[in-house]
């Protein structure tokens, strides 16, 4: 079966896709998991920590971990500080994808494995994956849920903006989902090309 990656912009229901595909039976992963997990390594946080400084470092009597928000804060604002972590934690997510899929496949060759990827195409990932999904809604929408969800508009608007615009993800798109008129649409959705995939 082949590997899919799920992509789409700040807010606009990727995980939502993921969860209702992984209802159906797929084998489904988040980027984000992999990147909180990795972001728990010693070896890791030592090579943050040289790009952005001791001030990132929450230390407590346990153990130094990072302050994920405020790293989020300084490479929203900084191009240049973040494509410098992207090159520290691109390859470790990439290898780690690899090594799921290899994992799942080994014992179920059938097997229909999706990973959510906020940055597939920015980072290059595509060629990684037999087929790319993108969800889409309308930037007003995104911004409403995200707001609601705790995000000040500022921020949305940051990390918006450091991605590549939803209108050309469209076109690098095997399978489009549009997330804009409820859950109940989205999940016919994600049927449908569930389906389509598992006959192809």
């Amino acid at each position: 079966m082949p590997i899919i990656g799920l992509t789409g912009n700040f807010g606009m229901g990727k995980s939502t896709v993921l969860r209702l595909f992984s209802k159906l039976g797929a084998f489904t992963f988040s980027a984000d998991e992999f990147v909180h997990n990795l972001l728990e390594s010693p070896g890791i946080i030592r090579k943050i920590t040289k790009v952005l400084g001791r001030e990132i470092l929450a230390v407590s009597s346990r153990n130094i971990s990072i302050n994920k928000k405020l790293v989020a804060d300084i490479i929203f604002k900084d191009p240049h500080k973040r494509k410098a972590i992207e090159k520290i934690i691109h390859p470790e997510v990439l290898r780690l994808i690899k090594q799921t899929s290899c994992e799942i496949q080994s014992r179920e060759p059938s097997a229909l494995i999706i990973f959510e990827v906020p940055l597939l195409l920015e980072a290059g990932y595509s060629r990684h994956f037999n087929k790319t999904i993108v969800t889409y809604c309308r930037r007003d929408t995104a911004i409403t849920r995200l707001t609601r969800k705790g995000f000040s508009r500022n921020e949305v608007v940051k990390r918006m903006h450091s991605q590549m615009p939803i209108a050309e993800k469209k076109k690098h798109a095997d399978f489009l989902i549009d997330n804009n008129n409820g859950t109940g649409n989205t999940a016919l959705q994600v049927k449908k090309i569930f389906q389509e995939l598992h006959s192809a």
